[in-house]
């Protein structure tokens, strides 16, 4: 909004950080007098007053991180066996005080030439301009079921022994009640799982049970602990979202049913997060519950770089009293999905970390290919990222694990390599160094 100290041809920043960051960025006019002989022609100018430029602004992104993410989705989203993709979106975060280490939307455009291709972008249905990371939003799937392993295990409803027959078929409601997806894709089913076997098989008789006894209120604590459905505090525009629960679907003119909570139980009914929040939940999973702010923010320069005017402090927005053992057997069922016999272990077997994962998809209709989710943490022992992968109409959540094990292993997806330090600070990116628009909108 223009405000009374703006010129009319100021150049003022208009979206993403350049809006977000305006007021550390702009500089101050100076006044000058000019003096002019009878014909008006100027014979001299004095400044009364210096211009000073504004300052810098440094984000928290990683410069190597954020091309390896953007270079992995250009080059791996076209090869995906679904013809289906529409877009994607890739979060990174530092676990430990909420840093945005990158964050890449697909289809993008180029800064470089947003003018000559504004008319192109505009009218083009994959919407380039759409920063799906942060205004995407979609059904987890089966990604939410660390919430609620974690809202049974804290409940006291079960612990991390506790063993649920898959039955193939959930009857408490029912005899023809919802299925495994084991049972529905192959007739079969996975015996007795306690927690840890259940995320590492995905096994949704278990969350459904765990999951109703734990309540839709429950389940929306929970959740919202974990910040889906929720602001996460990010400085550019974001979706927030919906957890989905009897006042959702209400407000939709529809009605809600007690065994509704079975499809809230696994990520599906009406809940969508966006990938931001998918990445936030994940870190404040595995670093025992401190939920931080998103944030871009990381240091104000002067404009000549030689004084640090602001340093961002960590904000802590929620807390989960996570207790040990429940958080251990939650971590080991990611991490079993990657390693060992896990159906996963293939794309992450030669990775110098360990990994922990969970896949999802989401049905959007009958007709189409399901939206494909993924979110991982690394290093498994120490975690210090978390990451989320969305790829609209992607299928199985399962496909993207071979894109996030290209993100840490650093290649760009054309045999380049990076190599990514997981443990020591990064360079960091300037706003005025801003990659292909990934922040412009």
């Amino acid at each position: 909004d223009a405000t009374p100290d703006y010129e009319m041809d100021d150049t003022v920043g208009k979206e993403g950080a350049e809006l977000a960051f305006e007021s550390y960025l702009r500089g101050t006019a100076g006044v000058r007098e000019v003096e002019r002989n009878t014909s008006g022609k100027v014979v001299s100018e004095t400044w009364l007053t210096d211009p000073k430029p504004g300052n810098n602004v440094v984000l928290t992104i990683d410069l190597d991180l954020q091309g390896t993410v953007e270079d992995v989705l250009a080059n791996s989203i076209p090869k995906l066996s679904s013809k289906e993709v529409e877009g994607a979106a890739c979060v990174v975060l530092d676990v430990n005080n909420g840093d945005v280490l990158a964050s890449a939307s697909y289809p993008s455009y180029h800064l470089a030439t947003y003018s000559a291709d504004l008319a192109e972008n505009s009218a083009d249905p994959l919407k380039p301009f759409l920063n799906r990371a942060f205004q995407g939003v979609y059904a987890p799937g089966s990604t939410f079921k660390m919430v609620t392993a974690v809202a049974g295990l804290e409940s006291g409803i079960i612990e991390p022994d506790t063993e649920i027959m898959d039955t193939g078929v959930y009857t408490y409601y029912q005899d023809d009640g919802p299925q495994c997806w084991y049972w529905r894709q192959y007739r079969r089913k996975h015996g007795l799982v306690n927690v840890s076997e259940a995320l590492e098989v995905s096994c949704n008789v278990f969350f459904f049970d765990v999951g109703r006894r734990v309540g839709i209120q429950g389940l929306q604590e929970f959740a919202a602990k974990f910040g889906l459905g929720e602001p996460t505090g990010i400085e550019l525009y974001e979706e927030t979202g919906v957890m989905a629960g009897p006042e959702y679907t209400q407000s939709m003119g529809q009605t809600w049913y007690e065994g509704s909570t079975l499809s809230v139980a696994i990520g599906q009914e009406s809940s969508q997060f966006t990938p931001l929040q998918l990445a936030n939940y994940i870190a404040t999973l595995v670093n025992g519950g401190t939920r931080y702010s998103a944030h871009l923010l990381k240091e104000v320069k002067s404009s000549d770089f030689s004084q640090v005017l602001y340093t961002y402090e960590p904000e802590v927005l929620d807390s989960i009293d996570i207790q040990p053992e429940n958080l251990d057997a939650v971590k080991a069922g990611m991490l079993a999905l990657t390693t060992g016999k896990g159906s996963l272990a293939r794309y992450f077997q030669d990775l110098p970390v360990q990994v922990g994962a969970k896949t999802g998809s989401a049905q959007v209709n009958a007709e189409t290919e399901s939206n494909a989710v993924f979110v991982c943490f690394a290093p498994y022992d120490d975690p210090q990222i978390a990451i989320s992968l969305v790829v609209e109409k992607g299928g199985s959540g399962s496909t993207l694990a071979s894109i996030a094990a290209d993100i840490l292993r650093g290649r760009s997806g054309t045999g380049e390599e990076r190599v990514l330090d997981l443990t020591e600070d990064s360079v960091r990116l300037l706003v005025l160094l801003d990659r292909a628009g990934a922040f412009g909108s």
